[in-house]
């Protein structure tokens, strides 16, 4: 049942993420929309979430704050290259890896030790993709 009601809660939220944004856009900004995460890698990421979560046996509470913030972090980096930003390839790669600081230094004040050593091997297997196909190291 927790499965359930997690699997609702999350997908929820997700949509109600891409509703929010999705409502305060205009035609010109759809046209400058560039994801660096995939279709596929984003849905990834929500299956890697939850897996990860239930393997870590984080609380509700502490999965909800995690969540959040992947969430967050994972939105601003998948808009790093929308076109009406502007940013050269080092610049979007230098602005990625202080966010991906950032989503790293919060995941680890929320995790003990050991969770955030299995946070950051399996994050590193998730990002493997972005970083082959933006020809980053």
């Amino acid at each position: 049942m927790k499965l359930v009601r997690f699997a609702a809660i999350a997908l929820c939220l997700f949509l109600s993420a891409n509703a929010f944004g999705q409502t305060q856009t205009t035609k010109d900004d759809e046209t400058n929309k560039v994801w660096i995460f995939t279709d596929k890698e984003r849905d990834s990421m929500q299956i890697w979430f939850y897996n990860r979560a239930t393997a870590m046996g984080l609380s509700d509470e502490i999965r909800e704050e995690y969540y959040n913030i992947i969430l967050y972090h994972s939105f601003k980096m998948a808009r790093l290259d929308d076109k009406d930003k502007g940013f050269a390839p080092d610049e979007i790669r230098a602005k990625f890896d202080v966010l991906l600081a950032k989503q790293h230094a919060e995941v680890k004040a929320i995790l003990t030790e050991e969770q955030y050593g299995l946070y950051l091997k399996k994050y590193a297997l998730l990002l493997k993709g972005v970083f082959e196909r933006n020809g980053w190291e």
